[in-house]
């Protein structure tokens, strides 16, 4: 199969899905219309001074984070190949009446009207897995900057891919880190985990030499790569939640603290 082929089977389990995501959440415009940002704490920290700049945000999903950067003073545009979550990212903007532009497209081909445009481009939280070549992600991402713009990723780490919880939740290493071909899976309802007949979908390795060089090769100056021993949710057992809110192994569990997230902040030179 083709790059494009798996990206338009994953679109079409997107759009499945975004309707009983929606059926799920409650409150959200309330929420964003009171200044709420589901933003975490270490973004917070890492994007402070956002008031005013343009920023484009890669693979949006029902805006949710978009609405999140204009609470922190940003003028967001949230990019998006399911037509299901841009039309809900609208809704969600118009209804909390925090202003954001959202724009149906497949983000490796946002239109040239929008290059040059912003002053950071935002990629994070679960992006970076749906894609065959990182590489063309990040060129997409230097082609809608200004001179001077900076590029943020935020993402599971690629070192954490390989592993699995076996039955005694001991972690074993399982997947292959240079596979190239996607693994393939059912059902995407991670906010209320719904069983449904789902369609398949396919998530990629991600590999840091991708990034690191997709990076370089794009004009970027790497300004920041940080390593993190935190997760977004219970990735593994044993996993608990701190005060944060971020899951952590606790440290007298036993268990090897390895990097489960990164961060990096490169400028376009």
């Amino acid at each position: 199969m083709q790059h494009d082929e798996y990206i338009e089977r994953n679109r079409k389990a997107w759009d499945e899905v975004i309707p009983i995501h929606i059926s799920h959440r409650e409150g959200e415009e309330q929420f964003f219309q009171q200044g709420g940002s589901t933003l975490d704490s270490v973004e917070k920290r890492l994007l402070q001074g956002l008031h005013g700049m343009r920023v484009a945000h890669l693979c949006c999903n029902c805006g949710q984070d978009t609405l999140s950067l204009a609470n922190l003073g940003a003028k967001p545009v949230g990019f998006d190949f399911s037509s299901a979550a841009i039309e809900e990212a609208k809704r969600l903007s118009k209804d909390s009446t925090v202003k954001a532009e959202f724009v149906l497209t497949d983000v490796l081909k946002i239109p040239a009207s929008f290059h040059g445009k912003f002053d950071l481009v935002y990629i994070s939280k679960g992006v970076l897995v749906w894609f065959p070549d990182i590489r063309s992600l990040i060129q997409a991402a230097s082609k809608l900057l200004r001179k001077g713009g900076k590029l943020f990723l935020y993402d599971q780490h690629p070192f954490v891919h390989i592993f699995d919880a076996d039955r005694t939740g001991e972690l074993v290493a399982k997947f292959d880190y240079f596979k190239s071909s996607p693994d393939e899976y059912k059902g995407l309802d991670y906010v209320g985990g719904t069983t449904y007949d789902a369609l398949t979908h396919y998530q990629f390795m991600v590999r840091l030499s991708d990034i690191l060089e997709g990076i370089s090769e794009n004009g970027f100056r790497l300004d920041m790569f940080r390593e993190f021993n935190h997760s977004l949710f219970q990735q593994f057992p044993g996993m608990v939640k701190d005060e944060d809110g971020l899951y952590r192994f606790p440290q007298d569990s036993g268990i090897p603290d390895v990097p489960t997230m990164f961060a990096v902040m490169a400028t376009l030179v």
